[in-house]
């Protein structure tokens, strides 16, 4: 294996030549050793290695991470000898599923002795699924999907992506309830406790597992389920990632959905923004619950997308009708019935028809391992980058982002009133298009019982995402930022401090514990303390073994 070179080490930043090359050539020989098969080698990439810059980005493109090691696993059993490495090394493990994480602003870094290490510094991009100093363990190639003979659960490896496991039980006709992005990584959607759009009859992904793989600091691999260590069963659907082990099986419970209804409705106009919003916040999360719908509301147009989970195109369309949404404005409106699953997932992403069965091009959820573009000239890390079915088209890659991101739970008991809205959507305007500034709003109202750490289904009304597509440009970069803190400002202290789990936000105005895991903290808490006692497995907002201090467990 290669070494640093003088030159290597010159340009990296101080948090990578701060620590011993010795510790870390143990470490690199550490690993070698526990990857198993004539390709251990290909599966490590360090910093010395051209591909580097493109392993360590995941999804998101950041400059502030820099592990020290990132290994790839194809085999389970390969995961405890990498827990021993990390630990004879004095080095933190990070695992990585999907490489999604959202996490913007400040910097979070791992000494060699394991202390973590808070900075608040300029505005910065943070992947927690990458952090300084760390051994990353990639899973995304534990993506095999093994169905029952009967089709009604499967066992799959828990770096899959969400594409991948569609298209794999597509074969078997069935499915998922799942989220709709095909990159999206199985454990990372899990852990944050997985809204889909099937969720207002079917309830949240986490509800349709039936038992997990779950590797402890301690090497131990155990299963979690509802009759088995349930209390970590409860904790890893909804209750945050890479917390208490790494997951690395799950057993899921498949459904195979109905033919469906969809509807898209867009309005290219500023003026109806506010009024589109309005109505549709009033009127989808109190429709029929097998009608899951989001509303997305950009600089100049407003769009709305719905499935109608089992339900006909009268039936929608006498939904749409009786809406008033069509009466504002100048709406252009396209509903449709009998669409197959793979349809209804790629609805409003490239299609807004329902098509024959044959002419369905569901090619975007053919994703291969390393789903995402190149990052401008860097070498690609590729590695068996196979999908799971030959006889389809393959995904085109994934592009990657500099992404800003913030998330709100609205409460059913504090809805939003018309002037906190008319103030959202007025400062939707206000960033240039370059931004590609984009409100995501889901309506919930979830019907569903569930037995899991997600703390906000009961009392959650509607979902309101905002993302945007960062700049290289510094002021332009700061511009954004402060927008996004403004957000922040002005809706937290008015909607409350709920938030999804899988947004996480270091410019966050409330307690970020309080924020995703709510009446949870404490029961979570303890069951870190029974599994990771000594919090190996950890980032910046995971669950700790002590009760934080603004609690009383």
């Amino acid at each position: 294996m290669k070494y640093l070179s003088l030159l290597l080490l010159s340009l990296l930043p101080r948090s990578i030549t701060s620590a011993s090359i010795g510790i870390r050539q143990t470490l690199e020989a550490c690993t070698l050793q526990a990857l198993t098969g004539a390709d251990a080698a290909e599966r490590i990439v360090t910093p010395q290695d051209d591909t580097y810059t493109d392993a360590r980005m995941g999804e998101k493109i950041q400059f502030e991470q820099f592990p020290a090691l990132i290994a790839y696993v194809k085999d389970a059993r390969e995961v405890a000898p990498l827990i021993r490495c990390a630990q004879s090394t004095g080095t933190k493990l990070v695992p990585r599923n999907g490489g999604h994480h959202l996490q913007f602003r400040s910097q979070f870094s791992f000494s060699q002795r394991g202390e973590a290490n808070c900075r608040y510094l300029d505005p910065s991009f943070l992947s927690y699924s990458a952090l300084n100093n760390t051994l990353v363990v990639d899973l995304t190639h534990l993506n095999y999907v093994d169905v029952s003979p009967d089709h009604s659960t499967a066992r799959v490896g828990a770096g899959i992506r969400l594409g991948a496991l569609y298209t794999a039980l597509n074969a078997y006709n069935t499915s998922w309830v799942g989220g709709i992005c095909p990159t999206v990584g199985l454990s990372g959607l899990l852990s944050a406790g997985g809204f889909n759009m099937q969720m207002r009859a079917l309830g949240i992904s986490g509800d349709h597992v039936l038992s997990a793989q779950v590797v402890l600091a301690n090497g131990t691999m155990l299963t979690a389920s509802a009759s088995s260590n349930q209390d970590l069963f409860w904790a890893i659907r909804g209750g945050g990632g890479g917390t208490y082990g790494i997951l690395t099986e799950f057993t899921l419970r498949l459904t195979p959905l109905p033919r469906s209804a969809m509807v898209a409705i867009q309005w290219n106009e500023t003026d109806t923004r506010f009024d589109v919003a309005k109505r549709f916040l009033d009127w989808a999360p109190r429709q029929p619950k097998e009608f899951t719908s989001q509303i997305n509301v950009y600089k100049s147009k407003v769009q709305v997308l719905g499935w109608y989970l089992g339900g006909t195109q009268q039936q929608l369309q006498r939904l749409v009708n009786d809406s008033g949404l069509l009466e504002l404005g100048h709406p252009q409106s396209q509903t449709a019935g009998n669409c197959n699953t793979d349809n209804s997932r790629i609805f409003g992403y490239i299609t807004t028809e329902c098509l024959p069965d044959d002419k369905v091009d569901s090619s975007i959820l053919n994703v291969v391992p390393e789903a995402f573009a190149p990052y401008e000239n860097s070498p690609q890390f590729i590695y068996d980058e196979i999908p799971l079915s030959t006889s389809r088209t393959t995904a085109s890659p994934w592009p990657r982002f500099r992404r800003i991101n913030k998330s709100f739970f609205v409460q059913k008991d504090n809805l939003l009133s018309d002037d906190v809205l008319r103030g959202v959507v007025d400062r939707i305007g206000q960033l240039e298009t370059e931004a590609e500034l984009w409100a995501e709003w889901h309506a919930w109202n979830i019907s569903e019982a569930g037995d899991n750490a997600f703390a906000w289904r009961e009392q959650a009304y509607a979902h309101l995402q905002f993302q945007a597509h960062g700049s290289s440009d510094a002021a332009t970069q700061q511009r954004y930022l402060e927008w996004f803190a403004d957000l922040e400002r002005y809706l937290r202290p008015v909607v409350g401090p709920a938030s999804y789990t899988g947004y996480m936000d270091d410019t966050i105005s409330v307690e970020p514990l309080e924020s995703y895991y709510g009446k949870n903290i404490c029961q979570l808490v303890d069951v870190k303390r029974n599994y990771d006692p000594d919090n190996f497995f950890t980032n910046p907002h995971a669950i700790q073994p002590t009760a934080p201090t603004f609690t009383s467990c």
